[in-house]
């Protein structure tokens, strides 16, 4: 992803942390998993995946691991916007399996401290709610611009 594309998905008031949130786009996970952002900011993230048959697990639905891992880049990108955040737990919950073709995480910050981001994460695929999650993250420090 370029920045003049991002600048068109991330809320005017995030443009100063810009070139944190590409970083987080254009990390090795999020390329190879082809995991694109839909917008952004402060509060709420959203992000995409096209399942691919390289998701799919032995009985042909999204593997664990795959919903997961949109889970988990949607709470990574909300929390190193204008921190340095590492993951301290998530805690996930499966409602059903994901058939879709395509995957939507949306991640919303419940509560932040001076240490503690606390981020809700909702996955759905074909307008059904496939998970949600808690992710609490550890804010190690702020970021050079």
């Amino acid at each position: 992803m370029d920045t003049e594309t991002l600048r068109r998905l991330v809320d005017s008031e995030m443009h100063e942390w810009l070139d944190n949130v590409l970083e987080m786009c254009n990390a090795p996970y999020a390329v190879e998993n082809e995991i694109e952002l839909v917008s952004a900011s402060k509060n709420k993230v959203v992000m995409r995946k096209a399942v691919a048959p390289s998701d799919l697990n032995s009985n042909g639905v999204v593997h664990g691991a795959a919903s997961y891992g949109l889970i988990d880049h949607a709470f990574a990108v909300i929390c190193n916007m204008d921190a340095r955040t590492v993951g301290l737990s998530c805690n996930v919950i499966y409602y059903r399996p994901c058939f879709g073709k395509v995957m939507e995480a949306e991640a919303k910050l419940i509560n932040e401290s001076k240490t503690l981001m606390t981020v809700e994460v909702t996955l759905h695929s074909e307008g059904k709610l496939i998970a949600s999650a808690t992710c609490i993250g550890f804010k190690a420090r702020k970021p050079e611009r």
